[in-house]
């Protein structure tokens, strides 16, 4: 038994070395550099253009400053990769203006990439600037790095991705690929009740990390009932209960903006009202998305 569990997390070992080696970091990744213990929220904007040729690195970086992005430094890097470890090394190739606000210090980066958050994060410290060290984080993104003095974008991004990288969110696209696999299913409800019963918050938060942590999204939340009672009755019975979901999802920090309720009574069954059975699975809420 203990040689066929040895075999099987070698095995498992392996095919996790595997994924990580199949990770090419090539493209263009966007994040912040927090220099020495700095809040991130407060932190500098950088960009990298990353090319990746059987392990030897090579790209671009520019770093803008958070309080004027006109003020910026562009430098060439070079590095190698081993298993899902960057090391990089910087060289000075344009700056915005010769004052001391330009970020003009050439980093050494030692970068780690998660693989379940899909961070490339680590360590930076300078080989020409004294007391110069801090850390970085970054994300895939389609931001371009250029040499030029205009930014080729706002650091309009910026605020959703501190906020969601301190609450422990993963990286934007893992969340967009939560959003696109995430199965709906119903929340049902006891007869003439409201309340959201406990089986059913794991579900509900796992709905709601997707919801708050991509910028755009909403979620719509429709109230249903079975075909007991008058249609004004029914009516009122379907919008507390998408006012239950809707005031559970507060409670998990989403703004008000982003939960969008409907209520449809006993108009719209998906069984029959005839048995016990059917009128439980017309007492529900369900859910979609919305833009």
């Amino acid at each position: 038994m203990k040689k066929l569990l040895f075999l099987f997390y070698s095995f498992l070992s392996i095919v996790m070395c595997n994924v990580v080696l199949a990770q090419n970091f090539s493209g263009s990744w966007s994040g912040i550099l927090m220099i020495a213990g700095e809040d991130p929220k407060n932190a500098e904007v950088i960009y990298l253009s990353i090319e990746e040729n059987d392990k030897v690195i090579s790209g671009l970086s520019r770093i803008e400053l958070s309080s004027d992005l006109m003020e910026f430094a562009a430098k060439s890097f070079s590095g190698t990769r081993k298993e899902n470890t960057i090391i990089l090394a910087e060289e000075l190739v344009r700056r915005s203006s010769k004052t001391r606000k330009s970020p003009e210090c050439k980093l050494n980066y030692t970068l780690e990439y998660d693989p379940e958050t899909e961070y490339l994060k680590g360590n930076v410290v300078s080989s020409d600037c004294r007391n110069y060290f801090g850390k970085v984080v970054l994300f895939r993104s389609n931001h371009v790095v250029n040499l030029e003095k205009e930014p080729t974008s706002t650091h309009s991004w910026k605020h959703f991705f501190v906020r969601n990288y301190l609450k422990g969110y993963p990286a934007p696209q893992v969340l967009k690929r939560e959003q696109e696999q995430f199965v709906f299913q119903p929340i049902y409800f006891d007869h003439d009740k409201s309340e959201v019963k406990p089986e059913y918050h794991e579900y509900l938060n796992r709905m709601a990390r997707v919801v708050d942590g991509i910028h755009d999204l909403r979620i719509k939340i429709i109230g249903h009932t079975d075909a007991d009672g008058t249609d004004g009755y029914n009516m009122g019975l379907s919008k507390r209960r998408a006012d239950a979901i809707r005031a559970y999802f507060k409670k998990q920090g989403i703004h008000e903006e982003k939960l969008v309720i409907d209520f449809k009574g006993k108009r719209e069954p998906v069984s029959d009202n005839l048995s016990r059975e059917g009128k439980q699975r017309n007492r529900r809420v369900v859910f979609e998305f919305a833009y």
